[in-house]
């Protein structure tokens, strides 16, 4: 009797023991899933930062990846097929290179004559033709002294003195003349060539300019073209497409990271660009700069212009290029097919009749969006609903799914408005160039010179959307400024989209 409960005793034990044992197994199971949970995410971000410091930049899928929609077929089939392909061999022209289009360019002839025209035999030679090559040659800019001489005249009865004038300038006093500055002005901010280079190249011509003086003119010069800033932003009045993004950039004075806000007027016949600096990303900035803005505003999915998106004057629409961009990052970090790639796929299908009907009337590619853009995205949101269930919320396809969920209100809404584009990239082009620079810079100097910098880059680029040349712009600007300071002259009718270009020579 004492056996048996003895027995029952280590019986009742074990089994208390098992279950105790099988708690802590699946309490250990499940932190080794967690933590493979945390490698994997681990090891996706440390190939998505690799792939962004290494990887291409392209965002095109790689060639040897075949995608395929799985819904519409359940295998890919190799079929061999053999082609007998016949053709004649036409024989190949001499070519010295690519022919270059020199109709734009000055020209000078230059006869190269036989200096004897009589034979041998004593006959007079007689002309029957000629040949004619192109050359281009570089003739290097001239760093030239110009003495603006004035003379003095006095009349001895009225006891006055009469003097000629000289030319104004916009930096008044400094030896540095319009053409001199406009080429400095240009040479930093369209061409990114920081100014202690710049300096460097003065040296070699000839003339010691030291790089804060260039500073200091350029500084100058901007000042007195506030009027043409202020005409700019004048034209959010007039605007009913508006492309809006930020960048941020280091201000060296007291050590803080500032934004220049960019804005991109798209309609034909008035397009332009404004840089605003701030000293934040807040959604302050672009709440007051668009107060008063009535029409399309086309942004990426930053949250700072959700607060104008409830206002019934702006039309919000977003940037399937940052959507894309999203899948696209996961696409580059994997060697097979997978979910994103099914949904890159989709919206290439969607930028495909985007390339198809670039070019056309408003009306015709909004028609053209509703009957065959819809069908695909209604699809994409199908599919992506279906998919973010099965998707842990905190890996790279989770984030980029999640994105396109909270903005498919602004991703959808381009397919009822045919004025604006699929994506936001006219504006990203924009901050391109300033992008560049900063890589050369590094920084701006205060907010003062962030503002002018701004200034400048607005005028820049929008010679450049209006196909001007800006450095010509410039120097016929700055002979301009005095007449715009006395209002002798409206500033709207120099910005570069309505400027008389005959005048720019």
């Amino acid at each position: 009797m004492l056996i048996a409960r003895n027995n029952l005793t280590e019986l009742s034990f074990s089994e208390k023991n098992f279950h105790l044992l099988q708690s802590e197994l699946q309490q250990v199971l499940e932190v080794l899933d967690q933590a493979n949970k945390k490698i994997a995410w681990f090891e996706e971000q440390f190939k998505l930062s690799r792939d962004r410091q290494f990887g291409r930049s392209s965002e095109k899928l790689p060639s040897q990846q075949i995608l395929f929609d799985a819904m519409e077929c359940d295998e890919i089939k190799t079929v061999e097929e053999k082609e007998t392909i016949t053709y004649t061999r036409s024989k190949p022209k001499k070519s010295c290179g690519r022919k270059l289009d020199t109709s734009k360019l000055p020209r000078e002839r230059v006869l190269h004559d036989v200096e004897e025209k009589i034979c041998g035999c004593g006959k007079a030679l007689v002309k029957i033709g000629e040949d004619t090559s192109e050359q281009v040659e570089l003739i290097p800019a001239v760093l030239k002294v110009i003495e603006h001489v004035t003379p003095k005249y006095a009349c001895h009865t009225c006891k006055k003195i009469v003097q000629g004038k000289k030319p104004e300038t916009v930096v008044p006093k400094a030896m540095a003349g319009n053409s001199l500055i406009a080429d400095v002005v240009v040479k930093k901010y369209q061409y990114h060539l920081p100014l202690y280079r710049q300096s460097k190249l003065f040296k070699q011509e000839g003339l010691d300019i030291p790089d804060n003086t260039l500073g200091h003119w350029i500084m100058q010069a901007g000042i007195p073209l506030e009027p043409l800033e202020e005409a700019l932003w004048h034209q959010l009045t007039k605007t009913h497409v508006l492309q809006a993004d930020e960048t941020p950039v280091v201000v060296l004075t007291n050590e803080s990271k500032g934004y220049l806000w960019v804005y991109h007027g798209c309609e034909p016949g008035n397009r332009y660009v404004m840089f605003e600096y701030a000293n934040s990303r807040s959604s302050q900035v672009v709440n007051q700069r668009l107060a008063h803005y009535e029409g399309i505003l086309q942004t990426d999915g930053y949250s700072g212009y959700n607060q104008l998106s409830k206002q019934e004057k702006v039309i919000r629409v977003g940037c399937f290029a940052h959507c894309r961009r999203k899948y696209m990052a996961i696409v580059k970090t994997t060697k097979t097919p997978g979910k994103a790639h099914e949904a890159v796929r989709m919206i290439d299908q969607l930028y495909q009749i985007e390339t198809e009907i670039r070019g056309q009337p408003a009306m015709e590619r909004k028609a053209a969006r509703q009957t065959r853009a819809k069908p695909i995205l209604d699809k994409f949101k199908t599919w992506v609903d279906q998919t973010i269930l099965g998707v842990p919320t905190e890996s790279a396809l989770g984030h980029a799914l999640a994105y396109t969920v909270n903005q498919w209100r602004y991703l959808y809404e381009y397919v009822n408005q045919g004025e604006v584009e699929i994506d936001n990239n006219w504006v990203e082009n924009q901050i391109r160039p300033f992008a560049l620079g900063r890589r050369n810079w590094l920084f701006l100097g205060n907010e003062k010179s962030a503002a002018i910098s701004a200034r400048y880059y607005s005028l820049i680029q929008t010679c450049i959307l209006n196909d001007i040349n800006p450095r010509q712009y410039l120097n016929y600007i700055f002979t301009q400024v005095h007449r715009l300071r006395r209002k002798e002259i409206e500033a709207e009718s120099l910005l570069p989209q309505f400027i008389d270009k005959t005048l720019l020579v």
